[in-house]
């Protein structure tokens, strides 16, 4: 049988990575709102340390998911009472950045469609400019 330990620490080392996660998709929001391409490509290289992090946490806590939880063995009431809260916790974090990145991903495509529209713009304006200066030349 898995050590009951593994799993509460696991849990906890979770929560931990899942809190660090969720600052960081709080700033990735604000740089996305920002417009700030720059910095938010930077950030997004550290966050994916983070994921990657937190795959391998997920991936230790396989085994341990596959006991069910009224077969495990707890070292005392305490600790089933903590890891459960800390369960929860996690879940809520997890849902919480899940938010975030749904909102930057919407912000960055309005940010995207902005930068379209305004290239577009500036590509018409190129293209009547000579158009314009032609006739312009015509009229004296």
């Amino acid at each position: 049988m898995i050590p009951t330990i593994s799993f509460s620490e696991l849990i906890r080392n979770e929560e931990m990575l899942l809190q660090q996660l969720l600052v960081v998709s709080e700033r990735q929001l604000e740089l996305v709102e920002q417009g700030n391409a720059t910095i938010l490509l930077e950030h997004l290289g550290q966050r994916q340390k983070l994921w990657q992090e937190f795959e391998s946490l997920e991936r230790q806590l396989v085994p341990h998911r596959e006991i069910p939880p009224e077969k495990r063995i707890w070292r005392n009431p305490e600790e089933r009472q903590l890891t459960e809260l800390s369960f929860d916790r996690c879940k809520a974090l997890l849902e919480e950045i899940m938010a975030n990145d749904q909102k930057s991903m919407e912000q960055a495509a309005v940010l995207r469609d902005e930068i379209d529209e305004k290239l577009r713009r500036i590509q018409r304006t190129g293209h009547a400019a000579p158009a314009y200066m032609k006739q312009s030349q015509l009229n004296r």
